[in-house]
């Protein structure tokens, strides 16, 4: 087994006996469901509330409002008794409240509603059918007959026909694009953390000076970068073994078949580079913090890098192929993410999915190398937290 190996074998072993590594493990897949599970159930389970009013109808237009509301959950009801009783009526047959269709309606288009309860679902629904209503008999006052009226009205449809190769967004690959950039982060977050803070107690206990005798800085870095890799990977194969059945379940999505209508390739790729360049950038901030209060200190200030690529998710979205847009593909410390959603919501060109795999490979070579070379020399700082000019003079050192 190679020297890398090694140091990867140790990284994994040392922490799947660690005991808060496997409490996370059970724990992160039940606070998910917790949080994310539950308020579906609750919303499959908490019906929408029924609401009834009690209307008199002077102007016969009662019938037309049911059949514009179309809805089970709003009920209007014809009141036949004394006008005086209504609001006794109501409150005795436990409706919601009350109102009067009357002539000065189509004149002032004002019209009083009395309740007992707010709906606000149900007052927008109402005052939507009850709009269109007004519309269309002020129109015929103006000698506009129903069928004009209907012409007038009516809104333009735009019916969508794709020429041939044309580029159409398929909802699941968008869908399952951003399921894979949530994973991406959080296996960048939780191991990065983990490289952090690993690199920062070596540093203080003195740890990797016995390792770095028998071995190179940058094998050290690579061994323990693929070892936590290989470590989220476990979290990530576990959580999503238990959780797409409860996905597929809950959700009622077509998992496979979104899956397969995905280019995985890109996503892998990129995910996978990305993950590389930002835990290098990690593990390089705990090589020069002093103790593990520091290396939390500034833990924030590095989370914020990859939050980069957010800033331009607006851009892709409205236009993909723009300048802003392709940029951001190329950039490493924004591609991993913008190329992902490019590929999902346009046909990115075989080139620049190529550059870019490039250019963020490049990177995430020399970022390894260069957290390398900041491990070693760090080593050799006693008492202090490095300052950002002495890391930039520490990668001018000769190896």
């Amino acid at each position: 087994m190679s020297k890398t190996g090694k140091i990867v074998q140790w990284e994994v072993m040392r922490n799947l006996h660690n005991k808060q590594f496997i409490i996370g493990l059970f724990l992160t897949p039940l606070l998910i469901a917790l949080f994310a599970g539950v308020p579906r159930i609750l919303e499959r389970l908490d019906k929408p509330e029924t609401v009834r009013y009690y209307v008199i109808d002077d102007i016969d237009a009662l019938e037309t409002l049911q059949k514009g509301i179309s809805s089970e959950t709003i009920i209007l009801r014809s009141y036949e008794g004394n006008r005086e009783d209504i609001e006794d009526q109501t409150k005795s047959d436990k409706f919601t409240g009350y109102f009067f269709l009357q002539e000065d309606f189509w004149q002032s288009g004002n019209l009083p509603m009395f309740f007992k309860e707010r709906n606000h679902q149900a007052e927008r629904t109402i005052k939507a059918v009850l709009g269109g209503l007004l519309q269309q008999n002020r129109m015929q006052q103006l000698g506009v007959d129903e069928e004009q009226v209907s012409y007038l009205t009516a809104a333009a449809k735009l019916e969508m026909i794709p020429m041939e190769e044309a580029i159409v967004p398929q909802a699941n690959e968008i869908m399952v694009s951003i399921a894979f950039i949530v994973l991406i982060f959080f296996l960048i977050f939780s191991s990065g953390s983990m490289l952090m803070q690993s690199a920062s107690q070596e540093r203080r206990d003195r740890m990797a000076e016995i390792i770095l005798s028998s071995v190179t800085s940058s094998q050290l870095m690579q061994g323990k970068i693929i070892g936590q890799f290989l470590l989220g990977m476990i979290q990530l194969l576990f959580w999503i073994t238990i959780s797409l059945p409860l996905v597929i379940y809950i959700l009622e999505f077509p998992v496979m078949q979104a899956i397969m209508d995905t280019n995985l390739m890109v996503v892998v790729m990129f995910g996978l580079l990305g993950y590389l360049l930002f835990s290098s950038l990690f593990v390089s901030m705990g090589a020069t913090m002093e103790d593990m209060q520091s290396a939390g200190n500034s833990q924030g200030l590095v989370i914020m890098i990859p939050m980069l690529s957010f800033l331009f998710i607006s851009p892709v979205v409205n236009n993909p192929n723009g300048m802003v847009s392709r940029f951001a593909g190329l950039f490493p410390i924004t591609s991993p993410v913008i190329m992902i959603l490019r590929n999902a919501v346009t046909k990115v060109p075989v080139w620049e999915i190529i550059a870019s795999g490039v250019i963020l490979a490049l990177s995430s070579y020399f970022t390894i190398k260069a957290a390398g070379k900041i491990f070693r020399i760090g080593m050799l700082m006693y008492g202090k937290t490095a300052t950002i000019s002495e890391i930039f003079r520490w990668l001018k050192y000769p190896d």
